[in-house]
């Protein structure tokens, strides 16, 4: 039998204590970033990757890694671990990624052009299923839900890396139900990078570009009943893009790193209050990179991956941020 002397009741508060403060726990107040486990790579870190939640878990999957991977990462919210699913269909990057009814879809990206595809993973299964692909080819979309349905839009032609040019003003619903896609009203502009959410039954789009050159700070908003666009929700502090996902805490929209073509892998962190229609500057995520994944989970904005200071030199950091 244990003897629960003092003595040893002291130890083993102290072990608790050492067990306690060496888990990994979320920032404990607004404004915190926390380091989490990396994110698994071969090489020195993976960009570009779809990622999205899928209830407590979030898939990044394919990404580029010293290459376009096909790996299906899971990670673990609460037990800070990472773990791989099947591979998917193909390998690809810098397409998008979001989450319905259970199931993780990735639209678009590349293989030696740009692709149409779009693909769904269920993680209970741990099965890829091949669905109807778009009419358009995009690398660099913006990729939202609304509904019943998942809408892509704009992105670019040419495959060669962000804001490389052939960036797309066009649009396209997918009925998740009939597996059928369908076109919508053009984005006001032709722009390629940008990052979408949906709020209020709305899809707002944050930046993007048309070349290296090129940037810009654009809000649009997109409303899925009337099949109409409004431009004028207040624009970005400043112009960025290739940041390909933003994550959401009630009516807030937090754009965090990307590119604004002279840094190609800023620590920005800026909230668009939909409310207010105003932005605030929110504190900077530690390892300013661009071609992120990001995704919203418990109060706490997830930053995944990314690549710094030039795009494929890519990293493996895993950062969350409580606002």
């Amino acid at each position: 039998m244990t003897n629960f002397s003092p003595k040893n009741l002291s130890r083993l508060t102290v072990s608790l204590l050492i067990l306690i403060l060496a888990m990994p726990v979320l920032g404990d107040k607004p404004g915190t970033w926390t380091e989490l486990a990396p994110v698994p790579h071969g090489f020195i870190g993976v960009e570009g990757m779809s990622v999205a939640v899928v209830g407590d878990r979030i898939i990044a999957a394919l990404g580029f890694d010293a290459g376009d991977t096909n790996k299906t990462r899971i990670y673990d919210i609460a037990g800070d671990s990472w773990s791989f699913g099947a591979n998917a269909p193909g390998t690809s990057s810098e397409g998008a990624g979001v989450s319905h009814g259970g199931l993780f879809y990735t639209a678009g990206g590349r293989f030696i052009g740009s692709r149409k595809d779009l693909w769904s993973y269920d993680p209970e299964s741990d099965i890829w299923t091949v669905l109807a692909p778009m009419s358009q080819a995009r690398t660099g979309l913006a990729l939202a839900v609304a509904g019943n349905a998942i809408y892509a839009f704009g992105g670019r032609t040419n495959p060669g890396g962000p804001c490389s040019g052939g960036a797309l003003a066009s649009a396209e619903r997918y009925d998740i139900d009939k597996n059928v896609w369908t076109p919508i009203a053009p984005m006001p502009f032709a722009l390629s990078d940008r990052a979408a959410a949906t709020m209020g039954g709305k899809i707002f789009l944050f930046g993007g570009c048309v070349n290296a050159f090129t940037f810009v700070a654009d809000v649009d908003v997109y409303d899925p009943v009337t099949d109409t666009w409004s431009t004028a929700p207040t624009d970005m502090p400043g112009p960025r893009a290739a940041f390909y996902a933003v994550g959401t805490k009630g009516d807030a929209v937090y754009a965090i790193g990307g590119w604004n073509g002279v840094v190609p892998g800023v620590q920005t962190n800026q909230a668009y209050h939909v409310a207010k229609d105003n932005w605030t500057t929110e504190t900077p995520m530690p390892v300013g990179r661009a071609e992120t994944g990001a995704a919203s989970h418990g109060g706490q904005i997830f930053i995944i991956g990314g690549a710094k200071p030039g795009f494929g030199n890519s990293v493996p950091n895993n950062e969350a941020f409580k606002p």
